[in-house]
This record gives structure tokens, sequence and C-alpha cells, in this order.
């Protein structure tokens, strides 16, 4: 029996995705827990920070999805941490301060749209970790997407957020926010208030993923953005 640090909780068309850290030694190491069936759990009711337990299976996995691993399911919860000290842990993982750090080759840009997409059989693992610089949020009528910046300096770009936390709080916004020019408040709102608050933080941090095989590429994706959203941010809503 594995037990799981769980750090990444986001939303898929299926259900959700599950990435939790297991411990070697004085390090950690991403684990993608699959539910019995199929890639994507239909219901998740655990936070990020929980330590939970499985039975994971063994059987080598095709990269750049080294981290999956069937399991039998949870199995119980074992105790859970804070966020600062979950993000310490992050630190301790994968990471990277640029581009083609992230996965080990090299990171495109859409010419002919939105999104950035590694080349399939080039990377060498599908989640990583980030310290973040600045944040740009663009919320479109059905979507969200982030511009990060890396301590390298370089700009990844249009990243659609997944994270289920984020999702969920950016939704209860735009409740909140009605009227005229909707999604133009609520982007301001995300930029000048969320974004500050982001950026204040001792140690904004993200979880870089990457999705399945889509249209022959491998698209980025922000997995987690730390820190989690407050519910005292709604102070700020006007």
């Amino acid at each position: 029996m594995k037990k799981l640090l769980i750090t990444d909780i986001t939303r898929m068309v299926q259900g959700f995705c599950v990435i939790g850290l297991e411990r070697q030694g004085q390090s950690f190491c991403s684990v993608r827990p699959l539910p019995p069936w199929g890639n994507a759990w239909t219901g998740f009711p655990y936070q990020r920070g929980d330590i939970l337990q499985f039975l994971l299976s063994s059987i080598p996995t095709v990269s750049p999805h080294v981290e999956d691993h069937p399991s039998s399911g949870v199995l119980g919860k074992a105790g859970q941490v804070s966020e600062a000290d979950l993000v310490g842990y992050l630190h301790k993982a994968e990471t990277s301060e640029n581009l083609r750090g992230l996965f080990k080759c090299v990171v495109n840009e859409n010419t002919k749209g939105s999104g950035v997409y590694v080349e399939p059989d080039t990377a060498l693992r599908s989640v990583c970790g980030c310290e973040v610089l600045n944040v740009r949020f663009q919320l479109f009528s059905e979507a969200v997407r982030v511009t990060l910046l890396l301590p390298s300096g370089e700009i990844l770009r249009d990243l659609p957020v997944v994270d289920r936390d984020w999702n969920e709080y950016i939704a209860r916004v735009l409740q909140k926010i009605t009227g005229a020019n909707r999604l133009h408040r609520v982007n301001r709102f995300l930029n000048l208030v969320m974004a500050e608050y982001l950026l204040n933080d001792a140690n904004p941090f993200a979880r870089i993923g990457l999705t399945r095989l889509h249209n022959e590429k491998h698209w980025l994706m922000l997995d987690s953005l730390f820190p989690l959203p407050r519910m005292a941010w709604f102070d700020q809503l006007s």
C-alpha cells in the first residue's frame, strides 16, 4: 500500500485527474493514481494536502505519462498537510526554471491558434512545477486561460486552466458579478485583484501538465496554481 500526498486535482471532460507525491528519500516524485476503470475519476471528494492510501500497479506506462499507475481506488485517508507544507514538498519534486526543463524537450507555441504543445515521443514526463514571477488571466465565455512568466524570463502563454479549485472559484466570481460588460469586469478583477494576491504571496507556484495525445500533440495545461484562491478575496468584489 502506498501513501500519496494529493497535490493536483484537475477537471477533465470525463471527470477528474489526480496527482500525488510519493516520498523517495529526501525528495518526492509525482504519481498519477488512476481509478479502477479508465483514466479519470468520476468523483473525487478529497482536497489537495490530503494523504490518501492506494494499492498501485507497477505495470510500466508509456511516455510521457510515466506517472500513471492503475489503482484499486482510495483505501483511506492517513492525514493531511497545510498548503504551505504542500508547496514546500512540491519544490522537492519535479521542477524547472525554464521551458525546456519542464518536460525535457522543446516546447512549441501554436502558430495556427491558441495553446502550447510538445511533439509526440519527445517529453520524458507529463507534469512539472515552476515558480511564477507574473501571471495574467484571460476569461472567455466558456474557458479560462493564463499566461505565466518563468524565472528564466521565458513566457508560457495561453494555458487552459484545469485546476479544479480555481475553476470553481472563478465560477463563483461569475455568479456574483452580473450586468453589462460582465466578462470585461471579471477579467479586471482577476488581473487587478486576484493576480496581486497571488504575486504578493511568499511563493507563487504552478504545476504544468501535458494532455493525452490530441490532434497529434501533447498540449500544456495549468494543473495547479498556488496559493489556492481564498474566500476572503471576495471582499474586493464590487
